[in-house]
């Protein structure tokens, strides 16, 4: 009867195990803040942190988004996200360019201030307008 349990409890941890090492399916969002005029929208994945920038859009482009879904906190979304990497022509004194690994780094966006955060860098994405999710980039 001991074998059995102990057999059973083996089999048992090694499942939860690999289900706990498969990777996640999408960003799952936990946070979104508005900074006119864009949305600082937070998100993870697989225990890593993510800081999406998304530009907030006029009345008109929006009502061409409807069809799409609005993005929601706790939920998850398919994102092609792009480090965001500033030209190197930018003459703002606000925008810390520097190298250094460990320095929080800000940038200017329009006249908005976003910077980085301890661990969480700053990225942007074509899949979201505002705040919509566009999970077919090439569809009219």
């Amino acid at each position: 009867m001991k074998y059995i349990i102990l057999v059973l409890s083996v089999i048992l941890f090694s499942s939860c195990k690999s289900f706990h090492n498969q990777e996640q399916q999408g960003y799952k969002i936990y946070k979104i803040e508005n900074r006119n005029p864009y949305y600082v929208i937070y998100g993870e994945k697989d225990g890593q942190k993510y800081k999406i920038i998304s530009e907030q859009q006029n009345d008109k482009t929006i009502n061409k988004y409807k069809k799409y879904k609005k993005i929601k906190i706790g939920e998850s979304y398919n994102l092609e996200l792009n480090l965001y990497n500033p030209s190197n022509n930018d003459k703002n004194p606000l925008t810390n360019t520097s190298t250094t690994p460990y320095v929080i780094r800000c940038y200017m966006f329009t006249n908005t201030k976003i910077c980085e955060e301890e661990g969480i860098k700053l990225y942007t994405t074509e899949n979201i307008k505002g705040l919509y999710h566009i999970n077919n980039l090439y569809s009219p």
